[in-house]
């Protein structure tokens, strides 16, 4: 190993072992104002369509301006479900602007015969679209957007759909599906061509798209992966409101929606905000309310190199169960290290 990585991986693990667990409850809205605006997306051939953005605001005010303070935001694109309207998520897409992020919803393929493979091609339009606009002068997104930090996110239609749109561009660096269906072109099949880090998230008690549906997602998934359920969670309770033919589940839409809430915002401050100290919330046991199955790799930190920062991510947890378990034995130990080290510099 070159001694510049090995001084490097000390740092990372210092700094980890110096931060420590997060004590922030991700349930809860972040440091920044959200605000909400219609905006119309210019695709690469020149067409357009409407979509809702959220984005870190100087106010609350719908359209008011962005905020410099936030940086240069990742951006994340948001797939409605079937016949459901993108106001029906404001909830979640708002406390993620409130956590320095840029969401953006197309409003496109809400009909009765959408176009899966369309849906999918829109949510990388978006962010090709606020990428070119955060590098306009004169842009009221001049600055907010950080092109190469995308993420993407979905809802039933749309949480296969994002799975369509991860398998597609290869820049996206986190995907968190919810209750994902299985599209045409299937989301399924597409998932084996997902290699950023993704968590699925599913309603135990879900009778529109049963549970069971992540499974094979999940199993086709080859990078790092999470299967997340909720317990008593629905289809309908991932949205603000209902919409006709809506199930329910044993808990309420309020405490479904704060548990999506926390799990995803953790999840895309790792991958997105590179938030390391984060590791261990993502990664440690599950949280009270969910049941979680996780697949790790040696690229621990998803840089795109296996490295002395994937060293320091699993030492922090070494001697307990989680990330950084190579070999699946149940305890994160000697035998990972030498798994790691195998595969050091690929």
């Amino acid at each position: 190993m070159a001694a510049g990585r090995i001084h490097a991986g000390v740092l990372a693990i210092t700094a980890l072992l110096v931060v420590g667990p997060a004590a922030a409850d991700y349930a809860n809205p972040g440091p920044f104002t959200a605000s909400r605006r219609e905006v119309s997306v210019v695709r690469g051939d020149g067409s357009t369509f409407a979509a809702t953005m959220h984005y870190p605001a100087s106010a609350s005010t719908a359209g008011a301006p962005f905020d410099p303070t936030a940086g240069a935001c990742p951006v994340i694109a948001f797939g409605h479900g079937f016949v459901t309207p993108v106001d029906r998520y404001l909830s979640t897409s708002a406390h993620l602007a409130s956590w320095g992020f840029v969401v953006i919803l197309p409003q496109t393929q809400s009909g009765l015969a959408p176009s899966h493979s369309a849906l999918a091609a829109d949510l990388v339009a978006s962010m090709d679209w606020l990428a070119s606009e955060s590098s306009r002068p004169g842009s009221p997104w001049s600055g907010a957007v950080d092109g190469e930090r995308r993420g993407v996110m979905g809802h039933s239609m749309g949480g296969g759909c994002s799975l369509l749109a991860a398998a597609s561009d290869p820049r996206i660096r986190a995907a968190v599906p919810m209750a994902a269906a299985d599209t045409n072109p299937s989301s399924v099949a597409a998932s084996r061509s997902v290699h950023c880090p993704t968590r699925l998230i599913v309603g135990s008690q879900d009778t529109i798209v049963p549970p069971g549906t992540a499974d094979p997602m999940f199993a086709n998934l080859p990078g790092e992966a999470q299967l997340l359920s909720i317990t008593g969670g629905s289809h309908c309770g991932f949205i603000d409101a209902a919409i006709l033919f809506c199930d329910s589940g044993s808990i309420t839409r309020a405490a479904q929606l704060a548990i999506v809430r926390r799990e995803t915002t953790a999840f895309l401050l790792l991958h997105l905000e590179d938030r390391g100290d984060l590791a261990p919330l993502v990664w440690g046991p599950a949280a009270p309310g969910t049941v979680r199955q996780d697949r790790t790799v040696s690229d621990l930190d998803g840089n795109g190199a296996v490295d002395g920062a994937d060293l320091a991510v699993l030492l922090l947890g070494f001697g307990a169960p989680g990330r950084g378990d190579l070999d699946g034995n149940g305890t994160i130990d000697a035998g990972d290290i030498g798994a790691l080290l195998l595969a050091w510099g690929t």
